[in-house]
Formats: C-alpha cells, sequence, structure tokens
C-alpha cells in the first residue's frame, strides 16, 4: 500500500514540479497570465490562436458544423481538426472569452507541458520497476527536452509527449504480460489526439517492441513459439488500433488528399545527410532559440546528465554485450531517421517538413532518458576510471566541434552551395555565453554523477538537472517576439463587434472581406490576417493553414489572387468579375471609431443561372485571360471586356543597391501608358518579378494589403478614363516591361451590362439552423438558354444535392467551384453535406474495436483456463 501510495506521489509530485518550471520561465519573459506578454507567435499567432477562438465559439453554442464557410471559401473541417484540435485539453478554451483565448493557449501548454513529466515518471516508475524519488528528475529531462523548449508554441505535438510513455508501457506489458489492451488503447489515442505525430509514433513503436521483444527473449530464454506469438499479438493490435481510429483518419485522409501535401518531391528521398557535426552543439544548454526555429540541427539536449550516462551504458560492466548492441542499434535507428533524408522523409509523412524540422527528435530523446536511468540504477561510478573523465571531456570537445563546424561550414559553401551557405547562415552563429554554461553544466554533472556519494550525488543531480532544463527553456525564449494581450483583448472587442454588424445574420450566406485588422497592433511580428474569419466568426476568402484544399487555392489564384504557398490565400487581386464569382457582399475597412463598409457593386448572391458554355472554360495562368474567358462564357459579345492599354514609353533606370543593401529589383521603370477604355485598370505581372510596395501611379502610391512582391497577383491600378495618360513607377527584376507586365482596364459599360444579365436568374440561398448538419436551401430561376447553376462554392464530393426534389450530382466549374444542372422555370434547390468517408471510418472503427475485443476476450479465456488447468496438475 505505501508502495503504491509512493508510486501516484511521485506522479504527482513531477506533475507539480513540471508545473512550477513552465510557470517561473512564463513569469521570467512575464507571458500571460504572469504578465502582458502572449503566445501571438510564428503558427500559434496566425493559425492556432484562430482556430482555437473557433473552437470556444463552437463550444459555447453547440455548434459543431463539419462543414465551415470560414476557411477560405468552404471547406470539410475533419482535417483541420484532426491535426490542430482533437486533444482534450483543448477544452480548456470554455472557461476563457474569445479575446482571453491567448492566455488559455498559454494554460494548455503549462497543462501539457506538466503532463508529459507526469506519464513519464509513471512509465520509468512501471519499466524499472521502482518508486525511487529520482524517476522524478529524469521525467523532468524529457518534459523539457530540446524539442519541447523550441516547439512548446506548436501546442498540439505536445499530447505525443505525453502519450508516448504511457505506449512504450503498453507495449512493455505486451511483451511481458501477454496483455495488449493498454498497448491498443493509447496507441489509438496517440493516433487520434495528433495523426500526425501518432503516426511517427507508430513507427517509433515497431523499433521500441522490436527493442524490448529482443532482450525479453534473451532474458527469458523464450521458446520460439513464445517470440513469435508475442510478434504475431503486437502485429495485429497495431493494425486494429489503427483500423480504430479510422473515423477520423479515413474522412481526413480524403481530405488531405485535396490539399497540395499530395504532391511529392523525389529530391526529398535522396540518401543524403541532413546535417553535419553542429549536431553535437544541441546537447548543450541553449544551443537553439526562436529565431532558429524554422532551420536546426535536431534538438536533442536532455540535460548533461541524460547525456553522460546514455554513454555511461555503453561502457558500463552491469550491461552485456546484447544489450549493448540492441540499444544502440536501437539509437541508431532513431538517428538514421533524422540524418538520412530518405529516412527523415518517409518519418514525416513522405513530406519534408516546411519548418521546425526533425519532429521526431523526442523519440531519441525518450531512449536516452530510458537508458540513462538504467544506468543510474546499475551504479554510474562501476564504469572505468578514465571513462569517468573521458566522457565529460568527449562531450565537451564534440559541442565545441559542433559550434565552429557551423561558420566553417559557411565559409566553406560560399560560393559552392547557395542552398547549404544559406542553410547553415539560417542556423545562426554560435551563441559563446552559452557554449560557456553548457561546458560548466557538462563538467559540473560529471563530477557529481562520477565523484560523489549516491546520497548526495541524488540531491545534486537533481539540483543540476532542474536548473539546466528551466535555463534551457528560457535561453530558448530568447528574442521570441512576444504579442501584447492588454492591446490584443482590447482590438478583438472592438474588431468583433465591428464585424458583427457584418455578419450573416438570419441564415443568409455572402462573404465579407476585411481589408485589414485591428488586432495587428498586438503583434510584434507582421500579422497577415488570413484566418480573421475564424477568430471573428464571418465568411472570407482568406485562409492559412496546412490542411487548405489545394482546388480552391489554384482557382482562386487562377482568378488573379495572391498565394504566398499552398498554405495560404489571400484576397489581394479581388476584382468586380472575382467579386461576383465568390460572392463577396461587403468590403470593410476597420478604424478605431468604427468600421466602413463598402458594399460590392457587383455582388450577385452566392449564385446564378448560367449557360452550360461556362463549363468550357479552362483557367489557365494568364488570370486576366481568365477573367477575359469567363465573362465571355456568361455573356458573348464581339469586343473583349478588358481593353489592352497602349504602351507609350518605358524609361528604366538600374539600380544596383538601396540604402547601401543590394537589391535583387535592379531595374526601376517610368511606364507611361493610355488608357484605351474606361473603368478600373489592372496590372498582371507575368511570372512575378514585379515590387509592388514601390509602385505608385499618376503620383499615387498603391498600397497593397498584403505584400506580394515577387509574386504573380493582379495589381488596381485605380479607375480611369478612355483616353487617360497612367504614369506607373515601380521596380522589377526584368529590364523591358513590355514582355513581363501587362494592364488593362475592364470596359466598365459592358460589365454592368453582364452583371444586369445575371441578376435576373440569381439564387437566393439560406442555411438551414442546425447545431451539426450544413444544409442549405435556394431558389433560382432557369431557362432554356441557361440550363446551369453556378454556385460560389467550392466543388466537393460530400455536397450531395437536390432539385425540385430530384437527386442531381454536382459537377465541378471553373477549376474548383461548383455547378448543378437546373431546369426552366422555379427550381427549388437543396444542399447537404456529408463528411466524405465519414459513414465508412465509423464502420471501419466499430468493427475493429469489436473486433479487438472479441480477440481479447478469447486470450483472457484462454489464459485462464491455462491457469486452471495448471493449478490442477
Amino acid at each position: 500500500m505505501l508502495v503504491k501510495k509512493k508510486f501516484w506521489q511521485n506522479v504527482g509530485l513531477a506533475w507539480l514540479i513540471a508545473l512550477i518550471i513552465v510557470i517561473g520561465v512564463f513569469g521570467y519573459w512575464r507571458v500571460s497570465p504572469f504578465g502582458n506578454h502572449n503566445l501571438l507567435i510564428s503558427d500559434m499567432g496566425t493559425q492556432y490562436i484562430p482556430l482555437l477562438t473557433a473552437l470556444q465559439h463552437a463550444l459555447k453554442y453547440q455548434v459543431f458544423h463539419l462543414y465551415s464557410f470560414s476557411q477560405s471559401l468552404g471547406s470539410v473541417v475533419v482535417p483541420t481538426v484532426a491535426y490542430y484540435l482533437l486533444s482534450p485539453f483543448n477544452l480548456i478554451v470554455i472557461f476563457f472569452s474569445a479575446a482571453q483565448v491567448p492566455v488559455a493557449a498559454s494554460i494548455i501548454v503549462m497543462a501539457k507541458i506538466a503532463t508529459i513529466a507526469a506519464t513519464m515518471t509513471w512509465y520509468l516508475q512501471r519499466h524499472f520497476r521502482t518508486t525511487q524519488r529520482l524517476t522524478v528528475v529524469f521525467a523532468l529531462a524529457f518534459s523539457f527536452c530540446g524539442f519541447v523548449a523550441l516547439n512548446y508554441f506548436d501546442f498540439m505535438w505536445l499530447d505525443s509527449l505525453i502519450i508516448l510513455p504511457l505506449v512504450a508501457a503498453g507495449i512493455d506489458r505486451l511483451v511481458i504480460d501477454h496483455r495488449p489492451g493498454m498497448f491498443f488503447g493509447w496507441l489509438l489515442a496517440s493516433i487520434v489526439t495528433n495523426y500526425y505525430l501518432g503516426y511517427m509514433t507508430c513507427l517509433f513503436a515497431v523499433g521500441y517492441f522490436s527493442y524490448v521483444l529482443f532482450n525479453w527473449t534473451y532474458e527469458h530464454h523464450a521458446m520460439a513459439s513464445e517470440w513469435r506469438g508475442r510478434l504475431g499479438q503486437f502485429a495485429l493490435t497495431s493494425v486494429l488500433s489503427g483500423l480504430s481510429a479510422a473515423v477520423v483518419l479515413l474522412p481526413t485522409a480524403l481530405g488531405m488528399l485535396q490539399t497540395a501535401k499530395t504532391t511529392s518531391n523525389a529530391l526529398n528521398l535522396r540518401f543524403l545527410p541532413e546535417f553535419g557535426l553542429e549536431f553535437f552543439a544541441q546537447f548543450g544548454v541553449g544551443a537553439t532559440n526562436y529565431t532558429q526555429r524554422l532551420g536546426h540541427a535536431p534538438t536533442v539536449f536532455v540535460s548533461s546528465a541524460i547525456v553522460l550516462l546514455t554513454l555511461s551504458y555503453f561502457v558500463h560492466p552491469h550491461f552485456s554485450r546484447r544489450q549493448k548492441w540492441s540499444a544502440g542499434i536501437f539509437l541508431g535507428f532513431l538517428f538514421l531517421a533524422m540524418w538520412i533524408r530518405t529516412f527523415n522523409t518517409i518519418w514525416h509523412m513522405l513530406q519534408a517538413p516546411a519548418g521546425f524540422p526533425f519532429r521526431n527528435v523526442f523519440f531519441l530523446s525518450f531512449v536516452m532518458v530510458v537508458l540513462a536511468f538504467a544506468v543510474w540504477q546499475a551504479e554510474p561510478r562501476r564504469i572505468n576510471r578514465y571513462w569517468q573523465w573521458g566522457l565529460p571531456t568527449i562531450q565537451v570537445v564534440s559541442m565545441v566541434v559542433g559550434v565552429q563546424f557551423i561558420p566553417f561550414m559557411v565559409r566553406l559553401m560560399k560560393g559552392r552551395s547557395v542552398k547549404l551557405e544559406k542553410y547553415y547562415a539560417s542556423i545562426g552563429q554560435a551563441h559563446w555565453p552559452s557554449i560557456g554554461i553548457a561546458a560548466i553544466y557538462m563538467v559540473l554533472t560529471g563530477a557529481v554523477i562520477f565523484g560523489t556519494q549516491r546520497y548526495w550525488r541524488k540531491w545534486l543531480v537533481g539540483l543540476l538537472v532542474l536548473t539546466e532544463v528551466g535555463g534551457n527553456f528560457i535561453l530558448a525564449m530568447r528574442s521570441t517576439p512576444f504579442g501584447n494581450q492588454t492591446a490584443y483583448a482590447t482590438a478583438y472587442r472592438q474588431e468583433n463587434q465591428q464585424m458583427a454588424q457584418v455578419n450573416d445574420p438570419d441564415g443568409q450566406l455572402y462573404r465579407v472581406q476585411n481589408d485589414n485588422t485591428l488586432i495587428n497592433r498586438a503583434y510584434a511580428e507582421h500579422y497577415n490576417n488570413y484566418n480573421d474569419s475564424l477568430l471573428f466568426n464571418f465568411h472570407g476568402v482568406t485562409a492559412y493553414n496546412s490542411t487548405l484544399n489545394e482546388q480552391t487555392r489554384t482557382t482562386l489564384q487562377k482568378l488573379g489572387l495572391y498565394s504566398d504557398n499552398v498554405r495560404r490565400i489571400g484576397a489581394l487581386g479581388l476584382t468586380p468579375l472575382s467579386e461576383l464569382l465568390l460572392g463577396v457582399k461587403d468590403s470593410v475597412h476597420l478604424t478605431s471609431s468604427g468600421a466602413i463598409t463598402t458594399p460590392a457593386k457587383s455582388y450577385n448572391g452566392m449564385g446564378f443561372a448560367v449557360a452550360s458554355a461556362l463549363s468550357q472554360v479552362q483557367l489557365g495562368t494568364n488570370a486576366l485571360r481568365n477573367q477575359e474567358s469567363i465573362m465571355q462564357a456568361l455573356r458573348p459579345q464581339a469586343q473583349p471586356y478588358f481593353a489592352q492599354t497602349k504602351l507609350l514609353k518605358d524609361t528604366v533606370k538600374r539600380v544596383n543597391s538601396v540604402h547601401g543593401v543590394p537589391t535583387t529589383y535592379a531595374y526601376h521603370h517610368i511606364m507611361t501608358l493610355r488608357a484605351t477604355a474606361t473603368g478600373p485598370a489592372y496590372l498582371w505581372s507575368v511570372g512575378g518579378g514585379t515590387k509592388y510596395t514601390t509602385m505608385v501611379v499618376n503620383g499615387t502610391k498603391i498600397k497593397p494589403s498584403m505584400n506580394a512582391n515577387g509574386r504573380a497577383t493582379l495589381i488596381n491600378l485605380g479607375d480611369f478614363k478612355k483616353g487617360q495618360t497612367i504614369t506607373c513607377h515601380f521596380a522589377a527584376t526584368y529590364p523591358v516591361a513590355l514582355y513581363k507586365t501587362q494592364v488593362m482596364v475592364l470596359r466598365q459599360a459592358a460589365f454592368n451590362q453582364l452583371l444586369a444579365d445575371l441578376r435576373q436568374q440569381k439564387l437566393t440561398i439560406h442555411t438551414v439552423p442546425s447545431h451539426f448538419q450544413t444544409k442549405l436551401t435556394g431558389q433560382v430561376k432557369g431557362s432554356q438558354q441557361k440550363s446551369e447553376l453556378f454556385l460560389s462554392i467550392p466543388y466537393d464530393t460530400g455536397w450531395q444535392a437536390t432539385v425540385n426534389g430530384k437527386r442531381v450530382q454536382p459537377h465541378r466549374l471553373l477549376n474548383g467551384l461548383m455547378g448543378l444542372p437546373i431546369q426552366a422555370g422555379n427550381n427549388q434547390v437543396t444542399l447537404t453535406y456529408r463528411v466524405p468517408g465519414g459513414r465508412l471510418g465509423l464502420g471501419v472503427s466499430a468493427m475493429s474495436l469489436i473486433g479487438f475485443g472479441l480477440v481479447d476476450g478469447m486470450r483472457t479465456r484462454q489464459h485462464s483456463r491455462q491457469k486452471k488447468h495448471a493449478k490442477k496438475s
């Protein structure tokens, strides 16, 4: 009873000490709720806070739609929820207002880190059959490892570190006791809470099971039938556990197939090293900080004590050669998973990480902690004296060599490999105070482990580890551009109130474009309002997340909207036609005193009847040509809708540097044009290469809402009359503007006629109130000439449609939008969304759970019969 009580005391103590450490670190940097700083940084500020805010709104109002019109034009939310939001810790947001969600995010991070320490303590005690207090210290080393210290704000990954020790304990139980239930349940939990790192956990489980089974077979002199039986049980349990997550995985997989992640690069599978000797510098305290988060060597920091004890494992007389070889192979397996690009890509679901590399490094940290504790129990002072001096010396020298390796490679690669030069430059120069601190910790830790008695040793090691992991966390957070919580809360309330005035009331469905944001004053880094629609619960056009539908993104890009990469789509580049096609009703400019709302003159609802010619339009790479083709399909006319301006003169001056800094935009143009029609003029830069932030038109500076320099996007130059001169100043990478730019004027009168024609047969549509189901109903008038309904909704196989009560098949229009066949006369249209793969995934999960229950039940009954038979014998 006393042993059990101490067991759970250690678990609780680990949770409490970890919480105190992270509170101390956050308090040091004055992070909310211990100061006015908040985590409006990196992806936390641009993705996770908006998603948590949307979750807070869903929980507050019990609205759980599986399709959202607040993610760009609309998309299924299952992949987004599965990747970002399935952690039970996220329920903490229900106790906070929307303006205080960044504070909730800080508390979620703190709670997760503390829970990592608790589950690791639980595992170490179970695995080593001990209740000594020092399991808490070793668990803290894992909960504050380098991966956590650098990636804590990517909080959806932390659940995998919480569950990893429980998965490992489940494998122990399967091998030793032949009981797979724990492994089945926690592997399932790992996959469900975050399928991305859950996939990595599955790969780790294979290695860990092989390691444990190999040593168990040797220690117990197991017969072939015994280890084969456990191997089969592991394989069956793993498969059934994975299939039990199908209710999440299948819809997520089908959704992710609609993203750009399906595209692979053969270069990512080349058999090449991913890093060099800089790897060794990462064992020291303060080796990496926030500025290096997108590019760095594996963050293998787990404290000096863990490193020295892990090295001691391979020279310790207590462990057999077989044990050392198996441990070395297991560590090598995890090291190669990062070092060789082929394996690293496989571990990252066949995709090279876009920043935050080596996301599988914490598995190596976990095994190091396990081996280190094994040495601690076996008495580390039993290793030879020369190793007691040699191991700390080797480690200090290797860290210094690793640090020196970075500037050496920058010099070596200069002029030889631009890519490698940029990589090593991005890692950053050595932070020599940190290296000095790391060396001191290594020497002191070595002296304590190998030079003190066991009573003093455990207290001193505990003190060293706690201060080292806490110090590393503090150093990792240095240079972090924290947000301002007071400014955020004030601005959020203002912006939320203003955006509520243009939100879609009474089930109306339309889109709103806010061309600025108030909350950017709370960010130290530049903030683009991609996900404001999630923050303020309206329907927009923009989006930024890893689950962005690629068809939607490319459709918008082909219409001229700005896309920085496959995870982002902005509203820069909207024209009267794209506003018409996308159902944009209002444009909103936010101010401290109130919103300035400008109705979109081309708004025509969320759909309208069109001729079948629209289905023949294929979108190419030139946005102006695409828009011309669309308008001709909607209302054919002999005269083009876009009129080409006449180039009068292009004066070019070469400027190699600006304010002493070399520039890639070396050609400064003064382009003089004449408008050949009346209406708005748009510039399309073929292949990019234009610096839009330098653009001045007739003395007025053009101010794009997003920095699209170097990208192809439509830039509105203003409204002009026929015959008016347009003088345009800008910098570019090209010397001749004639071949790289296209400036055209939309004939306003012709477009107005097109608009009047479409408004005669527009769709009137509403959403049906529901807490769960996404359903739309509307009416539209068709004719013999216009027998199709164009919808401002992305095409998705999950949509089921009826027209006048009869089932019809939705089809794709304009690359990624949706069309329906309609009849002449009135048409009652109903659209209902069902998640693709949802029902099948639910069925597979149910059958897998039942299947495991039956298999495990049979195993339990067989085991009981064997025990009874043994007693009788």
